[in-house]
């Protein structure tokens, strides 16, 4: 960003900061502040890359983009029940003067059972400074709770990294870096019987479909260059929604192609993503893979699972629902997939976050029946912790309005390593090998914005 714009940005907050802040001396009484301020736009991805504090990043195809930095109030739980607590938190906050179009960012891992560790089950904050990024202009809003029994340099020093990395973002970490080593967890041959496993207990009745996920983690010489790898996953996903989510010297990144809840006043957008299939090199062979997968009675079945649900799901919450009969494509660089579109109208009583509380998590990501299917991968399928991979992200204002993904085609960053998720869904009649090449196609976003080619694993 140009200094100079850096500059005067920083005298305008500042002048105004200390406005409200003389104000509250005076008065006594504590006070939000809440300003915004359209400047040119300038690159998210480095200040991201290069902050190091709090920071979530959000890219939409679009091609609006969001970047939060800093925080001026969090929340967190270690249930995933907690997200239903958020609605009264925005309450609360519009009542004490927020303006309805503040945001709050939150994340929801897969399963409360499966954290990472210093990432909580249900993560939300506000940022100490947003922006939010429309074609050549950018809006950037500071949020401030403004008590008269702190000095004025404390609210100046909460700002500081801040300014000083948006004047000079220098992110860290190589910009080609060459692995080192590779880990499969579980193995490919391991995950082989525990596709044969899961089969045998869904034709036994144990459930109907379960969702086994792969963790690669690859190990580099030099960091890893979160920028680089933010940058090509926007490049080359221009259908996905890129995001990033920085916690505790972590970074959560990736391209996500699922939609789990859009909120816009009392109408809801969502989706059933499930079936998949590779693309193919030619237009032809790509149009044939999409027939097979579209004629494949697993597949179908798959879908249909998944439809189901996400429809009955959101039935005690909506007026009306509607979705076309049958499923469309979405076609992404590696992988396509079967796709139903939903449409709803919200009661008055709904909200975003019982909206992301009662969808989460699909079988798209878990199985069915989703609870069953959920234990089975947390208690006995798994060698590791899903965390917030297949779990869920997004951002809403105070009014309601917002957007929920959820967390797929991801990995996570912690200095020079990587861990890359990859999962398929597994029905009655899947083939093990099948199965291991479709969770290849799905490694292959992550490893490709890893600028990474060739059989690692």
């Amino acid at each position: 960003m140009d200094t100079g714009v850096v500059t005067l940005t920083r005298t305008w907050f500042d002048e105004h900061l200390q406005e409200a802040y003389e104000r509250v001396r005076r008065t006594g009484h504590r006070e939000w502040f809440a300003k915004s301020l359209v400047i040119p736009a300038f690159p998210l991805v480095p200040v991201f890359a290069a902050f190091q504090g709090l920071g979530w990043y959000g890219a939409w195809p679009d091609g609006h983009a969001a970047l939060g930095l800093g925080i001026t109030r969090e929340w967190q739980w270690n249930h995933t029940d907690g997200i239903l607590f958020l609605h009264s938190k925005t309450q609360q906050l519009r009542s004490e003067g927020l303006p309805d179009t503040t945001p709050i960012v939150a994340g929801l891992a897969f399963s409360q059972d499966s954290p990472w560790p210093g990432w909580p089950s249900v993560y939300a904050a506000i940022p100490r400074v947003h922006i939010l990024s429309r074609g050549k202009a950018m809006t950037v809003t500071v949020h401030a709770a403004i008590d008269p029994d702190h000095a004025w340099e404390h609210y100046l020093a909460q700002l500081e990294p801040i300014w000083q990395t948006l004047t000079s973002p220098n992110p860290a970490g190589a910009s080609d870096p060459v692995p080192i080593q590779v880990t499969s967890r579980p193995s490919r041959d391991r995950w082989r019987l525990e596709v044969e496993r899961a089969t045998a207990h869904i034709r036994s009745g144990d459930f109907d479909k379960v969702v086994l996920a792969r963790a690669l983690t690859l190990s580099f010489k030099e960091p890893v260059n979160v920028s680089v790898t933010l940058d090509n996953l926007k490049v080359q996903n221009p259908d996905a929604t890129v995001f990033g989510f920085r916690r505790g010297g972590a970074v959560f990144l990736g391209a996500t192609p699922e939609l789990l809840a859009n909120v816009q006043g009392n109408r809801l957008d969502s989706m059933s993503l499930a079936g998949s299939a590779p693309r193919g090199i030619t237009p032809e062979e790509d149009l044939s893979y999409a027939a097979v997968m579209k004629g494949d009675p697993k597949t179908q079945r798959e879908h249909a699972v998944v439809r189901e649900h996400v429809r009955n799901a959101l039935d005690p919450l909506t007026e009306s629902i509607t979705m076309p009969d049958a499923p469309l494509l979405k076609r992404l660089p590696t992988v396509q997939h079967l796709m139903t579109p939903i449409h709803a109208i919200l009661k008055p009583t709904a909200s975003i976050w019982s909206v992301a509380h009662q969808l989460h998590p699909t079988p798209a990501v878990a199985g069915y029946p989703v609870e069953t299917a959920r234990r089975y991968i947390v208690e006995q399928a798994e060698p590791f912790t899903r965390g917030w991979y297949a779990g869920s992200f997004g951002f809403s204002q105070l009014n309601g309005d917002g957007q929920w993904m959820v967390a797929l085609r991801s990995g996570i960053v912690k200095d020079d390593t990587v861990k890359i998720f990859a999962g398929c869904g597994i029905m009655a009649e899947s083939n093990p090998d099948a199965e291991l090449a479709e969770s290849d196609w799905k490694f292959g976003t992550m490893l490709s914005a890893l600028e990474l080619e060739g059989e690692l694993y």
